[in-house]
């Protein structure tokens, strides 16, 4: 480009020309992958994931106030934060008894409407990503029964993650009824 000789408006020609000739081409059009992100947990040896927003927050198992005349799986109160969040055991809920409590049990606090809950699960794997693609519905018959009725799918990745919905499980009946009949 001389510019002694051009005038602006010349130099802004060839420069554009310039630009032109070494301009890369546009990449292809790419198609957009549909994807769900969760939280991974294990319960009762089996892999499960709830949606990312039904999980506010995943603490360790807090001590628990016991409360008098509810279920087993009831396990009482716990002041997290300066508010009095109801502890669940959901593995018991669901039938399984648990031994003792382990080192990797964790709370994960699930907030439906006005209700909130801290569930005990057996351990958090944190944060699970998938292709919707990687859905299905089909359940597998290993699922243990009592869990079924919670389960929307399961999304097949290294290993099968079953859909487990909160919302379903905070309308259930028995689950609303803690009290001991």
């Amino acid at each position: 480009m001389n510019t002694a000789h051009t005038s602006p408006f010349e130099a802004l020609v060839e420069l554009d020309a310039r630009v032109k000739q070494n301009a890369f081409e546009l990449p292809e059009k790419q198609t957009r992958v549909e994807s769900w992100n969760g939280v991974g947990f294990t319960l009762n040896d089996q892999q499960f994931a709830v949606q990312i927003g039904e999980v506010t927050e995943i603490l360790p198992v807090p001590s628990t106030t016991p409360l008098p005349g509810v279920q087993t799986w009831a396990k009482g109160v716990s002041n997290v934060r300066g508010r009095l969040l109801p502890i669940i055991d959901l593995g018991e809920f669901l039938g399984k008894v648990r031994d003792s409590q382990q080192a990797a049990n964790r709370i994960m606090v699930v907030e439906q409407g006005k209700l909130s809950v801290g569930l005990i699960v057996d351990e958090v794997q944190g944060m699970v990503h998938f292709s919707t693609s990687q859905f299905s519905d089909a359940l597998p018959d290993s699922l243990f029964e009592e869990v079924k009725p919670f389960t929307v799918g399961r999304y097949q990745q290294d290993k099968d993650y079953m859909v487990f919905n909160t919302q379903l499980l905070v309308n259930d009946a028995r689950f609303l009824k803690a009290a001991k009949e």
